[in-house]
């Protein structure tokens, strides 16, 4: 979530907006207090603040549960990532997508992210690389990626 969130337009410009509304309350109540005092900030202002903080940190955190709770409904995954494509096949639910589908990868510490081309970036797959059978295959996906989205 957090690579798709600073890779995406719109997921860079609603976090930025996130933060800078936490900055602006932060500074209201900052000037507030230093003008008042702090017996003329109320408790509501103060219980707001730690309510936009919390849903600061929290809203990655729950969307990252939502993702993982569709995933185990899917059950374990297989991808088999190859020149035609990318095949996902779970429990209950076989996927053939094209490299058409994708238009920028991002490769992370632990994982290889594919996402589409759109403002939003919702179209997500990620590739964790502990799935991969041995080391060299990390290069050798990474060289199938890059030559593919290149090409789009």
């Amino acid at each position: 979530m957090k690579i798709q969130m600073r890779h995406s337009p719109a997921g860079r410009w609603c976090y930025r907006v996130l933060w800078e509304l936490v900055a602006l309350l932060g500074l209201v109540s900052t000037t507030n207090l230093l003008i008042r005092g702090v017996g003329a900030v109320g408790l509501g202002v103060w219980k707001f603040f730690l309510i936009a903080c919390l849903f600061l940190v929290a809203v990655r955190w729950l969307m990252a549960l939502a993702l993982l709770a569709y995933a185990r409904h899917l059950g374990e995954h297989r991808v088999t990532v190859d020149e035609e494509g990318i095949s996902t096949v779970s429990e209950r639910h076989t996927n053939q997508t094209g490299w058409g589908f994708y238009g920028r990868s991002i490769e992370g510490r632990r994982v290889f992210v594919l996402l589409t081309p759109d403002v939003w970036g919702t179209g997500v797959l990620i590739l964790p690389k502990r799935g991969l059978g041995a080391p060299q295959d990390s290069g050798r996906l990474r060289s199938l990626i890059t030559r593919h989205l290149a090409a789009a």
